[in-house]
């Protein structure tokens, strides 16, 4: 149970960084989502009934890189445990790795100034592979109740832990729940603190969710009681 509580911690802190990445997107690039697949969908379907001020640009781009993202990580996960590799711990690096080349085309491209329409075309692609990526990197892991990317489930069932309280209904772990609470603090707390880091130019705003998912990424790869335990593949 300790082992649990401790990894249920640093997916606490992988769930920040995806809200902070949805802010950042969607503040600082406009009208499109990284970690969020269902707004880029509306926001295309409003685009395409010519809602007033949305174009279907960015959230198609945005939509496309996400599903290229979790596409490309499906068959480097499938090869990895293949090999028997580290599956969880590279995939992991190599998202992190793909934020930081967002945040550094960012800063080369434009400081922390405007940038062109081709450049946040390409940051916005950038950043919603990352979360496409980390979106079957976190189904692959299934981990219960954490899936760091969206808030709906985890929201109507720790809403539905509360209304169950005392009823033979209520037949859930204490983790279960912590984890359904932790998940909605996260992105909530995640889109505070990415809303509040563009304050510092987009490319550095990337740059600081890079270095501090990094950190989660390498305590997590030299600690092994933070790993999940292994799935049988059917």
């Amino acid at each position: 149970m300790r082992d649990e509580k401790r990894l249920s911690v640093a997916l606490f802190a992988l769930t920040m960084t995806a809200g902070a990445v949805d802010a950042i997107t969607f503040l600082g690039l406009g009208h499109a989502f990284a970690a969020l697949a269902t707004g880029n969908l509306l926001l295309l379907g409003f685009g395409v009934a010519r809602a007033p001020g949305i174009l279907v640009g960015r959230p198609a781009v945005a939509l496309g890189a996400f599903v290229v993202g979790a596409a490309v990580c499906h068959a480097v996960i499938a090869r990895l445990l293949c090999r028997g590799r580290r599956w969880f711990v590279i995939t992991l690096a190599a998202e992190t790795a793909l934020l930081g080349a967002a945040g550094l085309y960012a800063v080369a491209a434009g400081g922390t100034g405007r940038h062109s329409v081709q450049v946040v075309a390409i940051e916005v692609a950038l950043l919603a592979c990352a979360m496409g990526w980390r979106t079957r990197v976190m189904i692959e892991s299934r981990v219960a109740e954490m899936p760091t990317t969206v808030v709906q489930i985890p929201l109507v069932k720790a809403l539905t832990d509360v209304l169950s309280i005392g009823s033979h209904a209520s037949r859930v772990s204490a983790l279960s729940r912590a984890r359904r609470v932790a998940t909605v603090l996260g992105i909530f707390v995640g889109g505070v603190v990415g809303a509040l880091l563009l304050r510092l130019g987009l490319g550095p705003a990337i740059l600081v969710v890079t270095a501090f998912e990094g950190c989660v990424v390498a305590v997590y790869a030299c600690a092994p009681r933070l790993r999940p335990h292994p799935h049988p593949r059917h």
